[in-house]
């Protein structure tokens, strides 16, 4: 396999996958707090949950996505020191942005569950990218 194939497999890997999964997998958790959210008899709010919340961001997330995974699968492509840190350091910039909401002394703690399902919405997202980086960089030897 030629070295436009590599990338092209590792993109499709990183953004196409990494697009369809992750939304996928985040839902999936999300749907398991609330449920048991409401099985402890908790109130959901439904602006909470909803677009409020879950998809407060201006940017939308599928920008957001695709941004990183297409940065990162780049950086680790190309195996540029310190990309693990600036992964780590992403992480912690967009949860620190939405962080707020969970400080809230009187917050719910399905509320802060959710909140959590946002870093690891995040690691998936990224994982995709750290995978899709690496099969480019097969395509170098």
């Amino acid at each position: 396999m030629g070295l436009i194939a590599w990338w092209m497999f590792g993109f499709a890997v990183s953004v196409g996958l990494g697009m369809l999964l992750t939304p996928w997998l985040l839902s999936r958790v999300r749907n398991y707090i609330t449920q048991k959210a409401e099985h402890r008899g908790e109130t959901i709010d439904e602006e909470v949950t909803g677009k409020t919340y879950l998809a407060s961001l201006y940017v939308p997330g599928w920008l957001v996505g695709i941004t990183e995974r297409v940065f990162f699968t780049i950086l680790v492509a190309f195996d540029v020191s310190g990309t693990a840190t600036a992964m780590i350091g992403w992480i912690t910039i967009k949860m620190l942005t939405d962080w707020h909401r969970i400080l809230r002394p009187d917050e719910k703690p399905w509320v802060r569950s959710l909140a959590f399902s946002a870093l690891l919405g995040n690691m998936i997202s990224l994982l995709f990218a750290l995978i899709g980086g690496l099969i480019c960089r097969l395509g170098k030897f």
